[in-house]
């Protein structure tokens, strides 16, 4: 039985939290669904099935890929052989996409070391984190087979990362109240939860009291160094006293506004000729 003591962690596919595929499967007995971690074929009187994903052909070009609706941050692989076979991956490579557009090789292709025989469970801790859509592992090595089974671990459901999320902020004093005071006053806000990536910053003001002098009662906030995990709100007087000032805000994410410092490794060009299937030019008899 796979150990859940580690309650910081949560195993994806145990919790069938994920979808899973692969570039091809051996028969009906060693699909996706047989690759699960510590997975044994327990059906009395009815044969010996698989235990354990294996491909129809044993190549640098199989693999298999799990996906989520939403990003998730992923922070530990194991991997294991074939339960009913001496077949287990000795070498791989892991890929992975936020937005299931681009794809990247995780820590510019690194090539991870698997098992060394059949039961054993290898454990490879994601450091950095993975934040994906989609994580695939692409066998570079194997004993007789590639023969597969394994698991991926994500922090518990409340730790991810929203993708909107509200609240206020005001001067808070009467640092802009009087003749002597700067033109601008800076409040710096964080975050509840952190963000995935930078979001975009929308500020409304809520309720202002200012002192009228010469006929001004202008002012304006801005929403400057906005990073996943706060901004700072620029309150700006011009001719006029502020007293008070309050803004409500709203900060939002998508998948459009990954930004170059989120995702450090290369991208992987080949990812459509590699996971999308070629269309026969022959009609199937």
């Amino acid at each position: 039985m796979t150990d859940f003591s580690n309650q910081d962690l949560v195993p994806c596919f145990a919790f069938a939290c994920l979808n899973l595929r692969s570039s091809s499967d051996f028969d009906a007995d060693h699909g996706v669904k047989q690759g699960i971690l510590n997975f044994k074929f327990d059906r009395k009187g009815m044969g010996k099935g698989g235990e354990g994903w294996k491909p129809s052909i044993s190549d640098k070009n199989q693999f298999i890929i799990a996906s989520s609706m939403i990003p998730m941050k992923f922070v530990k692989l194991d991997i294991q052989g074939s339960g009913n076979s001496e077949s287990f991956v000795t070498s791989y490579i892991i890929r992975y996409s936020l937005n299931n557009k681009k794809w990247y090789e995780y820590k510019n292709g690194e090539i991870f070391k698997g098992n060394m025989d059949n039961e054993s469970i290898v454990s490879q801790e994601l450091n950095p984190p993975i934040i994906a859509r989609s994580i695939s592992i692409h066998p570079q090595t194997w004993r007789n087979d590639i023969g597969l089974r394994w698991e991926l671990y994500t922090k518990e459901f409340g730790e991810l990362s929203p993708q909107i999320q509200m609240g206020s902020i005001s001067i808070g004093d009467k640092t802009l109240g009087n003749s002597k005071s700067p033109l601008e006053y800076t409040r710096r806000v964080q975050f509840e939860k952190e963000f995935i990536g930078i979001p975009k910053i929308s500020l409304g003001i809520k309720s202002l009291d200012y002192a009228n002098v010469n006929g001004q009662h202008r002012c304006s906030v801005e929403a400057k160094n906005i990073t996943s995990k706060g901004f700072d709100c620029i309150f700006k007087r011009f001719d006029n006293l502020i007293n008070e000032l309050s803004v409500d805000f709203t900060a939002a994410w998508t998948d459009d506004l990954i930004d170059s410092n989120l995702i450090q490794d290369k991208e992987f060009k080949n990812a459509n000729s590699l996971f999308f299937y070629k269309k026969s030019s022959q009609p199937s008899q």
